[in-house]
């Protein structure tokens, strides 16, 4: 029979997002370099026919896809910051009450 697999570390700790948001950034790069391409493809074709309204849709399609892909870049980053963030905020909230709690406990031998 075969066992569960449970594993040691968190799975969404920040070393795996920070990996995962790495990838993403990097494929919307690609993807909007490929939309440029396209961008510039299109281009040639409404400036050999001006009248092609279909090489002009699809010539503002592309340049959707690119910002899309910028403004994806921008979000990813500012999640990534929060949960850094967050993090660091935590740590200093368990450094304060971990001093707060060794202090206590000195308080308490001195007044016994």
């Amino acid at each position: 029979m075969p066992t569960n697999y449970i594993p040691k570390n968190s799975i969404l700790g920040p070393t795996r997002v920070q990996r995962i948001a790495k990838k993403l950034i990097d494929e919307a790069g690609e993807d909007r370099t490929l939309a440029l391409e396209a961008h510039r493809f299109f281009r040639a074709m409404v400036d050999a026919n001006p009248q092609d309204a279909a090489a002009k849709s699809l010539m503002v399609d592309s340049l959707k896809v690119a910002q899309a892909s910028k403004n994806n870049v921008v979000k990813i980053l500012n999640l990534v910051i929060k949960m850094e963030e967050n993090a660091a905020e935590t740590r200093t909230k368990a450094t304060k009450g971990a001093e707060n709690s060794v202090f206590n406990e000195l308080d308490n031998l001195l007044n016994e």
